[in-house]
């Protein structure tokens, strides 16, 4: 019984042995990442996710709200407008870090620091792209077209659900 008792434990020491531990997935350190990997949800970025909300569904919610063509037309002029403001603040934003920019260039330069001067001329170039793109944000917010005609459809077609959705609870449910 002795041996039978020392056998089964060392086949048990096996099993315990083989067995691993679930290992924890490992998280990516933000700030270790290339910058041009990850944007830091400044600039064209808060633009991008201002565009992305679901305004659909903010439709919706308007409509059961008051379904009133006059409220739906406000709240499309509201979308715009603080479009309008993001965009002023996405400018002053990149005005102030371009001069940042250009003051670190002609300083590094002169220190003599070349491939810290090529690294930072990669960046305002990217920067200066940025620049332009929101400059085209701007212009398609002034004729209704692109990104910010696409916020405004959503929001149209959230508004018509939620009348059609109005309409078929309070009236087609209804039994004559």
């Amino acid at each position: 019984m002795g041996w039978f008792t020392s056998f089964k434990r060392k086949n048990d020491t096996k099993l315990v042995l083989t067995e691993q531990a679930p290992q924890a997935v490992p998280q990516v350190d933000q700030s270790q990442l290339n910058g041009s990997s990850v944007h830091d949800n400044q600039g064209v970025f808060l633009i991008y996710d201002f565009l992305q909300q679901n305004f659909e569904e903010r439709g919706f919610n308007d409509a059961l709200i008051s379904a009133d063509e006059g409220y739906k037309n406000d709240n499309i002029r509201l979308i715009k407008y603080d479009l309008e403001i993001l965009i002023q603040q996405v400018k002053t934003y990149h005005q102030s870090l371009m001069k940042d920019m250009q003051f670190h260039i002609q300083s590094r330069t002169r220190a003599g620091l070349i491939d810290l001067v090529d690294e930072l001329k990669i960046k305002q170039t990217d920067l200066q792209a940025h620049i332009e793109k929101v400059h085209e944000i701007e212009e398609a917010l002034k004729t209704d077209y692109g990104l910010c005609e696409r916020a405004i459809l959503a929001y149209k077609r959230g508004f018509m659900k939620g009348m059609a959705s109005i309409t078929q609870t309070n009236l087609l449910t209804k039994k004559f």
